[in-house]
């Protein structure tokens, strides 16, 4: 039995799937994107179908200078994509701008350590300060209505999970730098999560744990990007087997429930007025006085 992954969640939604790996793992991030583009682009008709690209870049992805680490290079591999694949492209990257995981596999164990010796030098030019511009530059020029970029801050702050004895190393793999298919398949759920959850919102200390599943909002079923974060209202319809019953019966109880509270209130208030009305008015002071005498009138 495979474990859960991004493409197996957005096909049991019904998505029909044509799923491209680049070959070229071994070359930088921007030749895996030109790989990537010109594969799309033998597919016949694929300017007429939306494309979904995930970054998921580590130091490893990098060099050890100021102009070749990961976040230049993930750069780069967006302006690759933007060339062959301009039309519908929505690109998702990982800004893995933390190294709290292979810190604590380091920390947990010696063989870790050694393994993970070589790439000290690269986590030293992992800068947050260019991460931060990189994702100024994507949002002043990658986020259009036929080409979006979306960051995801899931490995800014990231970490091991605790156990009683030290950290879990199962979400790594062999060489302690990559993910295990365990910990690939957990960020694929952080990733499936964090793109139907509001920017301001999305979680940026990603732990290697398994969490719950978020269903799309019924009210905006879309992966949420700044246009549709704080405000998303969408008035289409869905099948039928997507319908969310529950929510809507939620929905319309909540609704029925704030109508009775306005009716009894307003009925309340109706009644404390026509009681108010119907009391009989209080006499005025001396009004039952038979005779009235002034202190300083004389006596005759």
């Amino acid at each position: 039995m495979s474990l859960p992954s991004l493409p197996s969640m957005l096909q049991l939604r019904g998505a029909q799937l044509d799923q491209i790996e680049s070959g070229q793992l071994d070359e930088s991030l921007a030749d895996q994107a030109r790989d990537i583009g010109e594969r799309i682009r033998k597919i016949e008709g694929f300017e007429n179908d939306w494309k979904m690209i995930v970054i998921l870049a580590t130091i490893q992805d990098g060099k050890a200078s100021e102009t070749g680490q990961t976040a230049v290079e993930v750069l780069s591999a967006i302006e690759e994509l933007l060339k062959l694949v301009p039309e519908k492209t929505f690109v998702v990257v990982l800004r893995s701008s933390g190294s709290g995981i292979w810190r604590d596999a380091s920390h947990q164990s010696l063989a870790c350590k050694s393994q993970l010796a070589q790439w000290k030098v690269h986590n030293k030019f992992n800068y947050n300060s260019v991460w931060n511009q990189v994702e100024t530059i994507v949002e002043k020029n990658y986020r259009k209505p036929q080409f979006h970029v979306e960051v995801l801050p899931l490995l800014k702050d990231p970490a091991l999970t605790n156990l009683p004895d030290g950290v879990d190393l199962s979400a790594l793999g062999y060489d302690c730098a990559h993910f295990s298919e365990r910990g690939l398949s957990l960020l694929h759920l952080a990733i499936w999560n964090s793109l139907f959850t509001r920017n301001k919102a999305r979680e940026s200390q990603f732990r290697p744990t398994a969490s719950q599943v978020f269903c799309p909002d019924p009210s905006c079923p879309f992966f949420r990007t700044p246009s549709n974060s704080d405000m998303c209202i969408w008035t289409g319809t869905m099948p039928d087997d997507e319908f969310y019953w529950v929510d809507y019966l939620i929905f319309i109880g909540i609704w029925v429930l704030l109508m009775v509270l306005f009716v009894i209130i307003f009925y309340c208030i109706c009644v404390t007025r026509r009681v108010a009305s119907e009391k009989t008015p209080t006499k005025a002071f001396g009004a039952s006085f038979s005779s009235i005498k002034f202190i300083d009138e004389d006596v005759v």
